[in-house]
């Protein structure tokens, strides 16, 4: 093992720092380790729509709470599994990535699934005829169900040796939207205990890796048939309760005009491109997203919000605002002596 490939999907930053700290890791072990956002190596809203694979909550919004009169034709998971197909676009990739000894696949959870433009990604890939080493990781505000089973098993149908799993809560960046204030500081404290618990728990995976000897026919076992009976009515009260919060508290799109700025930043940065302009030129989102924040969070001027829960909410202002937070907290503070 000398050549890492680690690739991911970040919405609000966080899988975007979890992959550095993963990458980190390698290399102080003397591994070589490539760093790549999908969103840099593929046009992932053009990928995404040509066949718009979407995960039962926001299918379930389209028909509940529909935005528009024109639902966008999304295929649930079973249709886009069932519907996979190598994209010649991406066939480059056996060629480019057979240098690796092992790559990851990192995403935040949704849902307890990838964020669907990371599943149109591994669905277009084509099937690699060497068994290249492959893990996946991922961030999430506390619950990942059965995120890695469906990760084993659709990187195990691209002809990838699935050898393990890594996971981290961070921030608990989803419900920020839904709060009045949020403290930076606070955040920024946690972030950098939580960054501590995760490199203890990479160092570990690593010492489990090193341990696989080369054999390729290597077979991950995953979680056992234990875990997975007493995580299914876990995983159906979960999926409800996410049914129920988003439909209540998140699903919708408004914009205070008098705020927006026309600055294009939700249309340029939204990953399923479904952000456009209306008439007027302001930003307007015709149909159900996967909730990634990323167009709430970006926005430089607090314009937007989904459900009235969201107007003039608190924003999770990114990583780097509650690192400032806690380095300006260093700085400022100094302590009485007696």
């Amino acid at each position: 093992m000398k050549n890492i490939l680690l690739l991911y999907f970040s919405g609000t930053g966080i899988t975007s720092h979890y992959a550095s700290l993963i990458c980190a890791g390698f290399e102080k072990r003397g591994y070589k380790c490539d760093l790549r956002d999908l969103e840099e190596l593929a046009d992932l809203p053009t990928l995404w729509q040509k066949k718009p694979v979407a995960l039962n909550y926001t299918i379930n919004a389209e028909v509940k709470r529909p935005l528009s009169n024109y639902p966008w034709p999304y295929h649930d998971l079973k249709r886009a599994l069932r519907s996979a197909w190598a994209n010649p676009l991406f066939s480059g990739f056996s060629r480019d990535w057979d240098k690796y000894d092992l790559i990851g696949f990192g995403s935040p959870v949704y849902a307890f699934r990838p964020a669907p433009v990371m599943i149109r990604f591994l669905l277009d890939l084509p099937v690699f005829n060497r068994p290249i080493r492959s893990f996946s990781f991922a961030t999430h505000d506390g619950a990942q169900g059965d995120y890695e089973v469906f990760m084993k098993e659709i990187l195990g149908s691209k002809g990838f040796n699935f050898v393990g799993h890594l996971d981290q809560s961070f921030i608990y960046s989803a419900s920020v939207v839904m709060r009045s204030t949020f403290n930076h500081l606070s955040a920024g404290r946690l972030l950098q205990k939580k960054s501590r618990q995760a490199a203890e728990k990479i160092n570990l995976f690593l010492d489990y890796l090193e341990s696989l000897d080369s054999d390729r026919s290597y077979i991950y076992p995953g979680p056992g048939p234990l875990s997975k009976l007493v995580g299914l009515p876990y995983r159906l009260v979960y999926s409800y309760g996410i049914d129920l919060i988003l439909n209540h508290f998140l699903f919708g799109y408004g914009i205070n005009k008098d705020n927006c700025i026309l600055c294009m930043t939700c249309v340029n940065q939204c990953p399923q491109g479904l952000i456009e302009l209306d008439d007027d030129g302001y930003p307007i989102r015709l149909y159900h997203c996967m909730y990634c924040l990323r167009c709430l969070n970006w926005c430089p001027t607090n314009a937007l919000y989904f459900s009235p829960a969201t107007k003039d909410k608190a924003r999770f202002s990114g990583l780097e605002v509650l690192e400032e937070s806690v380095k300006r907290h260093a700085r400022d503070y100094k302590p009485h002596h007696s």
